[in-house]
């Protein structure tokens, strides 16, 4: 399994469209085969910083998603939006487990 954090660095007067521009695509990509997590977060700190924390079964359903048509428009269209690059860092993950914690 993969564990991607993908940092997106949004122009404060395009915050706005990107967010809407996301609301579109999460569906399609939680449908595509591999995808066990796909959601957006605003750094709180950071003003303009977002990060999709993105889980898939393995690197083939990755590579598949990142060439997705819907994909390559949503690139195509929010890409000027960018202040920098988008950085990604991918962990690899053997297992997980899941923990209620009772405060």
């Amino acid at each position: 399994m993969l564990l991607v954090d993908a940092k997106c660095s949004i122009l404060p007067e395009r915050e706005r469209d990107f967010t809407s521009e996301v609301r579109k695509i999460i569906p399609l990509v939680r449908r595509e085969a591999g995808c066990c997590r796909y959601e957006l977060f605003s750094e709180i700190s950071v003003p303009g910083a977002f990060h999709f924390i993105e889980e898939w079964e393995s690197q083939k359903h990755l590579d598949e998603h990142l060439a997705q048509h819907h994909m390559q428009e949503y690139f195509l269209k929010t890409t000027p939006w960018h202040s920098s690059p988008t950085q990604l860092k991918i962990y690899e993950i053997l297992s997980s487990r899941s923990i209620v914690m009772d405060h």
